[in-house]
């Protein structure tokens, strides 16, 4: 039996509505009942059986069709949930739903997806910006896809945003940054220096070995293993590593010094590999000897600065050595006039390879330039051996500031322009005087070092100096107790 409720959608959706008098006894309004009652008026109106509500006239007829019609549009509109059909539901909203991916390391294969929620497939991937160098996004209709590769160069905080979108037209987007970090360094090198005992030159050393190891938990490519450095034509290595070294595998380098000259010689041998501590090294050291005793000293010459008269410079060291196969006995260390030293060498023996030290000092008894020597006596070849002393004797304690005081060309005045390398900082003037110009009035200088300056305001004048050797000087000197230039470089131009 069919319910009142289904009897008055049946009729509303018809048009076979009650009579005007059954309108309270059904859920069905008035203004619904009035507007289906029209449009079946108009379908009257239309198959010319429009009984008593016949209009005449053609055209009058025609406006109230057009009026009905659209009145019908809307009511069928109000009550489109008529006629049984269901609505259509909705599609889930589609979003990304991996938020962040983490870092690579080069040479490490990388995979990760990416997965999104809701939607409709078929789905299309894109990626906008660049992702780390090797890598790539894979081809997916699905709801996933992959970021996989393996990449080769390091980058920091790459950044790049991925796309989804569904067959109803959604999309979503999710940004990433990603770096790819350098492999950790996971190759030690045991021993960190090889130093070889004292070697006759022209003869081969015994080996020394030194132990390459991997520490991680994957392979290590070793690209090269060479010889580098100041004397590395001395040394030689071989080796057993091979091109790739697996995870907790070792492997030996053998090395030997032919020593090609007297005294020390230094190498390294290095190691470039995948790892992020490349290229390794180790330092190598040896000593070549000749037969017999040896004395060689570490320097042929001493200079000091300008000292002043009857003053003691700070000391200069040299080094004694033997590299001869037997004891050097050494008689005497001796220093000329002018010079003084102090050791720990005199009077001793040295042993194959040892040495010993020699403090120099500078105490000029008159101005100028001074020269003198240091000697030693010993049992080796070639004694004694000297080594050449140079200094300058000064009659102050004025010191070069590192610039020049000199005229503007064109002009009565003068100016401080640094100048290192004419006037060094710190060396004692040997003639220390004044100087003037109509701004500024004086100037301290040393008289014995003239020094020039090019450019628009450039000139030609002295090295300025200052009493304490301290920072340089703009004050005008007081003159007391300077001298000052002739008349012909008062104003040197």
């Amino acid at each position: 039996m069919e319910t009142l409720q289904a009897k008055d959608e049946r009729a509303r959706c018809t048009g076979d509505g009650p009579k005007n008098e059954g309108l309270r006894d059904h859920t069905i309004g008035f203004e619904e009942y009035e507007m289906m009652a029209n449009c079946r008026w108009l379908g009257a109106v239309h198959s010319g059986q429009e009984g008593s509500r016949s209009v005449a006239g053609g055209s009058v007829k025609s406006m109230l069709r057009a009026i009905v019609v659209a009145w019908c549009l809307v009511t069928a509109a109000m009550l489109s949930k008529c006629g049984g059909g269901s609505s259509q539901p909705s599609i889930p909203q589609l979003t990304i739903t991996t938020g962040s991916l983490p870092n690579g390391t080069v040479e490490t294969p990388y995979h990760q997806p990416i997965q999104a929620s809701g939607g409709v497939g078929p789905f299309s991937w894109s990626v906008t910006g660049a992702l780390p160098h090797n890598l790539g996004l894979s081809n997916s209709a699905t709801n996933s896809v992959t970021i996989s590769g393996t990449p080769d160069t390091a980058a920091q905080a790459t950044a790049f945003t991925v796309k989804v979108t569904d067959a109803a037209n959604q999309s979503a987007t999710q940004a990433y940054t990603v770096s790819i970090l350098l492999e950790p360094d996971t190759l030690t090198l045991t021993p960190t220096t090889l130093s070889f005992a004292p070697q006759l030159i022209e003869t081969v050393s015994g080996a020394q070995v030194e132990t390459i190891t991997n520490t991680g938990n994957s392979p290590v490519s070793i690209n090269s293993i060479a010889l580098s450095g100041t004397n590395a034509a001395d040394y030689s290595q071989t080796n057993t590593c091979g091109s790739n070294l697996a995870a907790g595998e070792n492997c030996p380098i053998n090395v030997t010094v032919t020593p090609s000259q007297l005294g020390p010689s230094s190498a390294a041998i290095t190691i470039t590999d995948s790892t992020v501590g490349s290229p390794h090294s180790v330092s190598l050291n040896g000593v070549g000897l000749t037969p017999g005793p040896n004395a060689t000293l570490s320097a042929g010459s001493l200079t000091f600065a300008n000292q002043v008269i009857g003053t003691t410079s700070p000391a200069q060291s040299l080094t004694l050595s033997n590299y001869g196969t037997t004891t050097l006995a050494i008689v005497s260390i001796a220093a000329t006039a002018n010079f003084g030293e102090t050791d720990t060498c005199s009077g001793s023996n040295l042993a194959s390879g040892a040495s010993c030290t020699i403090n120099v000092t500078f105490t000029p008894i008159a101005t100028g330039s001074v020269s003198g020597t240091l000697s030693a006596t010993d049992n080796a070849p070639g004694s004694p051996q000297t080594v050449s002393l140079n200094g300058t004797g000064a009659t102050s304690q004025y010191t070069l500031t590192g610039a020049c005081f000199h005229n503007i060309k064109d002009t009565p005045n003068c100016q401080f322009t640094e100048d290192s390398a004419e006037c060094p900082a710190g060396q004692r003037a040997t003639t220390p005087g004044i100087v003037g110009c109509f701004f500024p009035h004086n100037a301290s200088v040393d008289l014995s070092r003239s020094c020039s300056v090019k450019g628009t305001y450039g000139g030609s004048g002295y090295c300025a100096t200052s009493f304490t050797g301290a920072a340089k000087s703009r004050a005008a000197a007081s003159g007391s107790g300077l001298p000052t230039p002739s008349s012909d470089t008062k104003s040197k131009k």
